[in-house]
């Protein structure tokens, strides 16, 4: 739409929790995605949010850049090589959005004209201006990938509900 767009992510390579996920494999969607599958306090979200990109419209995608794959239990479609490749595809559609890598957030405000934000980008602060902000920062459950509660913060600091959190995934461990 002729706008410009910039990601931003503090970690130094792109995707890293993708590049990890499914032991190197990435399970990148579910053929039961469906919105019975989510808990929400509003559940009429993951309808429209699943109405408009679907896991076929994925399942699309990592055809289109030939990536193969297969089925694993309940569902769960994985890459037959490489992580990578998602990572890779998913550099390939967000062209020609920039990207800022090792990049973290430093404040954000918001005021009549859009938002403003002070990054600390190569240990120097950068001002950027946006009409438009997404944040998509994933969850807090892999803090040594540098995880941590940023959207919390964030929604906090604009006067957003934040719902409690508990984990969702958890390690099993037993003892010797």
């Amino acid at each position: 739409a002729g706008k410009r767009v910039l990601v931003v992510d503090h970690a130094r390579a792109p995707g890293e929790k993708i590049r990890i996920s499914g032991g190197g494999r990435c399970n990148f969607t579910n053929l039961h995605a469906d919105p019975s599958a989510y808990l929400s306090a509003n559940p009429h979200f993951c309808k429209s949010a699943l109405a408009r990109y679907t896991q076929w419209d994925f399942i699309d995608l990592v055809g289109r850049h030939g990536i193969a794959w297969h089925e694993k239990t309940l569902g769960q479609l994985f890459c037959d090589d490489s992580a990578r490749q998602i990572v890779d595809m998913l550099r390939a559609e967000m062209a020609p959005a920039e990207l800022w890598l090792s990049t973290a957030l430093r404040d954000l405000s918001h005021g009549p004209d859009g938002f403003a934000a002070t990054l600390d980008r190569d240990g120097r602060h950068v001002a950027v201006t946006a009409r438009n902000l997404v944040v998509a920062t994933g969850g807090k459950s892999i803090p040594k990938m540098g995880a941590t509660g940023l959207a919390y913060d964030i929604a906090r600091q604009f006067g957003l509900a934040v719902t409690d959190t508990r984990p969702g995934l958890v390690p099993f461990t037993f003892p010797d």
